[in-house]
């Protein structure tokens, strides 16, 4: 269960300094949101670059700055902050995905999707190695997470598929969810070395070779 901060301020972390309106004699309080929504920025790019089991709590409360008590007001385990990290990042990817721009065809929709799929790696680099690592592999409830991931981008897609049944959209949205991986795969191997957009169109072209003649 995730761990919630007991109090509105955490502890001041050392070197912080006082910013804006507040007391120039001493260091300040950072409301707890703000702390907590800064360490999970950090451990994000952490576990993003060494993994999970490469990364220390120690390695992440140097990053953000704080004390490891500090850390640990917010989150009560290393397993803890990487599985809260895991399930944000993939609702962070939904939300992208699902608030991409409104189409009037289903062929439109997918590429919008696709787009903002690509684009979403694109600008966290870091979210890519949390999401599809092989860190989720770890642990039952890593890859948990992970599948609700999955499952989640293929509902998504079964309702942009226009008529037909939802069994067989869902089962095609799975192989369009493997496409996908498969292709951001390639792509960060590769160093992201095509635009997020060129990934899209081609992402969107070799899924409705497929789509196009089942969806009329």
């Amino acid at each position: 269960m995730t761990s919630t901060p007991g109090t509105a301020l955490d502890e001041a972390a050392p070197g912080d300094a006082t910013r804006g309106d507040g007391p120039s004699n001493g260091s300040t309080r950072m409301p707890a949101a703000e702390r907590r929504r800064q360490i999970l920025d950090v451990a994000l790019e952490a576990f993003g670059r060494s993994g999970y089991h490469d990364t220390s709590m120690n390695a992440v409360a140097a990053e953000a700055g704080v004390t490891k008590p500090v850390l640990y007001q917010h989150f009560a385990s290393k397993h803890e902050l990487f599985e809260v990290l895991l399930a944000e990042t993939g609702d962070a990817l939904l939300r992208a995905i699902e608030s991409s721009e409104v189409e009037d065809t289903p062929r439109r929709r997918v590429e919008a999707g696709f787009r903002a799929f690509f684009r979403f790696f694109e600008e966290r680099p870091a979210a890519f190695a949390v999401l599809y690592g092989s860190s989720v592999a770890t642990d039952p409830e890593f890859r948990r997470d992970a599948r609700q991931v999955r499952d989640s981008f293929s509902e998504y897609l079964t309702r942009i598929m226009g008529d037909m049944g939802h069994d067989d959209a869902l089962a095609m949205a799975a192989g369009i969810n493997g496409l996908s991986e498969g292709m951001i795969r390639h792509w960060m191997h590769l160093g992201r070395v095509r635009s997020a957009d060129e990934m899209a169109a081609l992402a969107a072209r070799l899924a409705w070779g497929g789509l196009d003649g089942l969806t009329g």
